[in-house]
């Protein structure tokens, strides 16, 4: 993996032996990431490497965040990629490739949150077709079937269906800083989606799907409403002028500007 240490090859880079290396691990000095229902971990190269600067020059570095909202660039993925798969113990819906034809195509669709240089969390929207979320809904189309000619561009007067194909933060940090980070998420993401209301874009209708606790409590505090289940994943739908959160209010307030203006 280009941007996680295996538990051998992060010992190996600080030249701990194996009881050292663990003892800072189960003290939380470092911090693991493990796939759901597994206990082999891996390691953020990071949070390694500054370790390792640490131990040379004796000076223990800041661990105050400095998280930063960004549109996700192609040189963002591959790292963006390895940390989706290991939270998602590699059952992601698509792989490499379409995320990055799908940015390729529309280089609006994708957010990150970097703390300290690295992604720490993630969201994925992609404004589709109708007939394709159609097809998504009614299971005969996957999410990585979903080609970049599905995807739609944000021009100025136009309506989109948007679904929401991925949203998480790592879990190799505590409690209070993984909210810090869907904080940030969030709060970069209704920015971007209230700067598309200005810009002359309604979103009549969003989507989602998740298997996972985390992400139905999510989409329940965002206002989504369950509309099925897709596999053993439940659908989620947000209609934004029926819905009371403040990302409906935020789409419902650019739906009214169009009835307003007359388009």
């Amino acid at each position: 993996m280009n941007y996680y240490y295996t538990a051998r090859e992060a010992r190996q880079r600080l030249g701990l032996e194996v009881g050292a290396f663990y003892y800072l691990v189960d003290t939380g000095r470092i911090k693991k990431l493990a796939p759901p229902g597994k206990t082999r971990g891996f390691y953020s190269k990071r949070q390694i490497e500054k370790l390792v600067l640490e131990r040379a020059t004796g000076v223990k570095s800041e661990e105050q965040a400095k998280a930063i909202f960004l549109k996700a660039t192609q040189e963002d993925v591959h790292e963006e990629y390895e940390l989706a798969a290991l939270l998602l113990n590699g059952s992601l819906g698509y792989g490499l490739p379409a995320y990055t034809a799908w940015l390729r195509y529309n280089p609006e669709c994708n957010f990150i949150v970097r703390d300290q240089g690295r992604v720490v969390a993630f969201l994925h929207m992609l404004p589709l077709k109708r007939e394709t979320i159609k097809r998504w809904l009614n299971s005969e189309l996957r999410e990585w079937e979903i080609e970049a000619g599905d995807v739609l561009s944000y021009k100025a007067g136009s309506k989109v269906e948007c679904v929401i194909t991925g949203i998480a933060t790592t879990a190799d940090v505590d409690d209070w800083k993984r909210r810090v980070y869907g904080i940030y998420l969030m709060r970069g993401f209704l920015r971007f989606v209230e700067d598309l209301t200005k810009r002359g874009v309604t979103i009549t209708h969003f989507y989602a799907a998740s298997a996972v606790p985390d992400g139905k409590t999510l989409a329940g505090k965002a206002g989504f409403t369950e509309r099925g289940l897709l596999g053993k994943r439940v659908v989620f739908e947000l209609d934004p002028l029926v819905a009371q959160s403040r990302l409906a209010k935020v789409c419902s307030r650019g739906a009214l500007q169009e009835c307003y203006s007359g388009r």
